[in-house]
């Protein structure tokens, strides 16, 4: 059985969708500016990984906020 997804990955994945499709980005040429593979950051998404802070700078800067306000819109 896979691994449950904990709560705040499910959210900080739904925050980065929301940011990331309300700029009308693609998933693929986001995952890419943002150095990221696309189907890692397709699970990230989903809620499927726990991400470093390393990573969640990375994708704040590609969706050009700060980690600080990405968080807060995931309600972390």
């Amino acid at each position: 059985m896979p691994p449950r997804k904990s709560a705040a990955n499910v959210a900080f994945g739904a925050a980065a969708r929301s940011i990331r499709t309300e700029r009308g980005l693609a998933q693929e040429a986001f995952a890419s500016r943002a150095g990221l593979d696309r189907s890692y950051y397709g699970a990230i998404e989903r809620g499927e990984f726990n991400v470093t802070l390393d990573t969640i700078v990375k994708i704040a800067g590609a969706l050009e906020v700060t980690a600080a306000a990405l968080l807060k819109r995931a309600g972390l």
